[in-house]
Parts: structure tokens; sequence; C-alpha cells
């Protein structure tokens, strides 16, 4: 299907979030600064995704076809170019140290020193078959002495970077692009969907006392540790709103339809309340009576899977070495985190202090935007303001708070002409 003729503006933001249970595209434009205002927005059922990931290109890029056309109708402009979210279990993470060779060589530490520090990080860290997504410089050290933030003007005969580098398994990251560029949008950037999500729902104040952010999807739970105002930890927990729709699918032998809307309803994570008195009825797949559920019943099974995404987020922040854990805060997201008790369940298991984070005042966005299902797509509207030039997001240098914006960018280029010349061959 044609995307209709529309205006062009350089100075218009996309952002497209490719998730398990839908796509949502927002596009914006910048006026004076970066102040954004929010022209049109899109969400349509994700089809041809499982878990975070693409599993069927053209199935997906129907999807995101779609999507995109009907935020472009309500902007009445064309997009061209996107920043697109990413997630999935086969994204990994590592903090490295790495030397970097030359710094100093004026005499003291250059912004070009600092600049370069990124993509000299990911282009040691890459290996075949795993695509860098990012390279966040997190500290530095000056000739041997560590912790330092900001060395710039120091006098320096030795300078290392330490990085937090996020990797993505090729196969999975190239489906994603394919599909997204298929449906003739060019990628500008992949973002780590939970640090776009930090983006809309965390502050300032939060990064610098340490918080813990969890954005429970609808194919993974991806956390973001933040101390210091610095990037600390990452990880990927593939248990979030599917498994807790797919429990009721299984135990009631019931369609996922049926089983989502009764997650959504009447799903509570506590069956000795009052939430959980009385009873639904669910249809039966291949049977036209339908089943009478105890709604407490329902309730035992969603606490259950909750307990186990708590136990599971525990574990992954013991890793981080999270001492002070009982007191650091908590901000749930995702459409997940709506889920009835699930913040008490939290607060009772993973920390003492938890919140659910919606899109805060960053950005002025349509109040069905302003929900926790929302966070990525608002997040990713947000990064790409903060990483795009002053005067176009096409003549951006690179992405100097990603850390890794220009690297991505050739890789992303070698990728679509390995993909032209593969559509070529196949006419």
């Amino acid at each position: 299907m044609e995307r209709p003729a529309m205006t062009r503006d350089n100075n218009v933001l996309t952002a497209i979030d490719v998730g398990t249970s839908k796509v949502c595209t927002i596009i914006a434009s910048r006026s004076n600064g970066r102040g954004l205002r929010v022209l049109g927005h899109s969400v349509v059922p994700s089809r041809g995704l499982e878990k975070g990931n693409v599993a069927d290109v053209p199935t997906a890029e129907k999807t995101i076809r779609e999507s995109v056309a009907a935020a472009e109708r309500g902007a009445g402009v064309r997009v061209r170019s996107a920043i697109v979210g990413v997630a999935g279990s086969h994204v990994s993470f590592e903090n490295r140290w790495d030397s970097l060779d030359g710094a100093g060589s004026h005499g003291v530490i250059t912004a070009d020193d600092l600049e370069r520090a990124p993509e000299v990080a990911a282009a040691i860290a890459a290996k075949s078959g795993r695509r860098v997504i990012h390279a966040i410089p997190r500290a530095f050290s000056v000739d041997g002495k560590r912790g330092i933030r900001h060395p710039l003007g120091m006098h320096s005969k030795r300078l290392d970077v330490e990085t937090h580098v996020v990797k993505g398994d090729s196969r999975f990251t190239d489906k994603l692009v394919a599909a997204v560029e298929r449906a003739g949008v060019n990628v500008e950037s992949l973002v780590l969907e939970p640090l776009a999500s930090s983006q809309a729902v965390l502050t300032n104040a939060e990064k610098e006392q340490g918080v813990v952010l969890v954005d429970i999807g609808g194919g993974t739970a991806d956390i973001v540790v933040f101390r210091n105002g610095q990037i600390d930890y990452t990880a990927v927990i593939p248990v979030a709103g599917y498994q807790f729709t797919n429990d009721i699918c299984v135990t009631y032998n019931t369609s996922y339809e049926a089983a989502e809307e009764a997650k959504l309803n009447f799903a509570h994570t506590e069956p000795h309340g009052q939430e959980a008195e009385g009873e639904l009825t669910l249809p039966v797949v291949g049977r036209t009576a339908k089943l009478k559920v105890q709604r407490r019943e329902l309730c035992q099974l969603t606490r259950e899977r909750a307990q186990e995404l708590a136990r599971l987020i525990r574990i992954k922040l013991l890793e981080a070495n999270s001492g002070e854990l009982p007191n650091l805060p908590l901000v749930l997201t995702g459409g997940t985190a709506k889920l009835s008790g699930l913040k008490g369940l939290m607060q009772g298991r993973v920390s003492s202090r938890v919140r659910v984070g919606v899109p805060n005042g960053h950005i002025d966005v349509p109040d069905e935007l302003r929900a926790p299902d929302y966070a990525t797509s608002v997040g990713l509207l947000l990064w790409a303001a903060a990483h795009a030039g002053p005067a176009s997001p096409e003549n951006r240098k690179g992405e100097a708070g990603n850390g890794s914006g220009s690297l991505v960018s050739r890789l992303l280029t070698r990728f679509r002409r390995r993909l032209a010349a593969t559509s070529s061959s196949a006419e």
C-alpha cells in the first residue's frame, strides 16, 4: 500500500516501538531549542513478533507500515527515518575498561579524545554475530586514577574509559531493521528499550541517588540500574505480560484473547482479598459451553507468576552487587506494571520503595500516551531529541550521549546495502 504524498520536514522526529503486543509510532516536531510537540501517533496490535523479537519479517513489516501510515495521517507529514527500540533475551551487557591510545597527545585531554571514547570501546568489544547497540561511557581513569567523570582539560599520559556496552544478536537486530526499512522507513539508530523508558519516567535526581527501573512489557522484563547518574547494570528477564496471559490460556484451555481480557479485568496478585471475590466465565477452545472460574483461582495463578518475576528480579539485582537493594527505589513501567497488586507484591519482595512510572513532564503528550504502556515509545522520542543536531536529525554527528551512534549508523548503512543487493538478486 502506497503512503500518500505529504509534507517533509527536517525538524520532524519519529520513534517506533516495535513490541510483542503493539507497535507504537509517535511523530513530533522540534520548535525553539529542543522543545517537542507531538504531531501524531498510532498504536496497532503487533503481529510477526515473539518475545520481543521479529519472527516473521513480512508480517512485522505490514504491521509497522500500518502504524507509521496512521501516524502520518494524523501528523500530516511523511516519515523518512526513525529511532527504533530494541529488546529481547538476545541482548547482552558488559562493563569494560579500555585504553584510549593517543589521548592527551596535545598535552591535555581534549573534547575529541572524549568523543571518540565510545567508538573505540565499541570497536574493541565487537564480535562476529553480535551488533554493538550502545557503548556508554561511565567513568574515566587518568594515569591510573579511576572514578573521574569529567577529565576534559586534565593533563595525562594515559587515559582509560569504563564503558557500559550493550550488544544484540545480529540475527535478531537485522530482522528488526529489515522489517522497519522494508516498511519504507530508514532506521537512524537502535536504542535499548529500557534505556529509552528511563528517559521518560526517571528524574535526574533519581539517577544520581540510585534507582532500579524494571520495564515489564509483553515479551520481556528489562532492568536498568542507575547509580551516581550513570548506567550501572542492565539485564533481561524472559518473563512478562505474555507469560501471565499464557498461564490463563493453558490452565483453562481458553483463547489468548479471552485470557488477555481476563488478566486485564479480573487478575490480581492477592488471592485472599476482596478483589478476588466472585467468578468469571471463559470460552473453552473446541466447546460451545463456557467455563465458570473462581476469581480467587485466577488471582492465585497470577500471584504465582508475579512471585516468580519478583524472584528473578532479585537474582538479577544481586548479580549487580546491589547490597543496598532494600533501600534502592524500584520504578515499574511497561504495560504489565498496571497489573493489579503487582506494585504491593514487589514492595514486599524486592524493594521497600516502589512506584509505577509513567511518561513525566519532559514532553506534553496526549492523555492516552501518559501511561506505563507507552514509556518506551515516549522515551524513544526523547532519546531522538536529545541526540539530534541543532538543525536537522539527519545532520547530527553521531550520538554523544549514546556513545555509539556513528558506529551503529555505519553498520546500518552496510546492512541496507546488503538488503538492497539481496532484493535486486531476487527480482
